[in-house]
């Protein structure tokens, strides 16, 4: 399955969907699934934390531990082929950030799981698999 950062993060700071975020790093942790990204996740994972030390939301050895454990969930990282993701960023009108993601679910046949909600309903309607955070249900279910 393929989550975004944005899934991720969810998981490491409260909002709405921490809950199911964990679940979904619970299940990956447990073997019940495995997640997979592209290989600019850790860059983005890191971005978002050094904004949140940056910000005073966190301080300095609270964003190490967020990293460290983001870096033992072993999350597969996967290469695209330069310029791979432009066909679906044009087609969505998205980031090639966001296309990477998108690409890297299309390739593999993955359901894409993405806590980016204007993302989402960009996509959802003309892209299958593709699941906003709060409609994900578990892997037992």
């Amino acid at each position: 399955m393929i989550v975004d950062a944005n899934v991720v993060l969810r998981a490491f700071f409260p909002d709405e969907a921490q809950s199911i975020a964990q679940m979904i790093v619970r299940e990956h942790v447990g073997r019940q699934i495995s997640l997979r990204a592209p290989e600019l996740m850790p860059y983005e994972l890191g971005n978002a934390v050094w904004q949140a030390e940056r910000r005073g939301r966190i301080k300095h050895d609270q964003a190490d531990q967020i990293m460290q454990a983001m870096a033992g969930l072993e999350i597969e990282l996967l290469p695209l082929d330069w310029g791979e993701m432009l066909p679906l960023a044009r087609r969505f009108n998205c980031s090639a950030y966001d296309a990477a993601y998108l690409t890297l679910a299309e390739r593999l046949g993955e359901p894409f799981v993405t806590g980016d909600e204007k993302l989402y309903r960009a996509v959802h309607e003309q892209m299958e698999g593709v699941v906003w955070i709060e409609n994900y249900t578990n892997a037992s279910a």
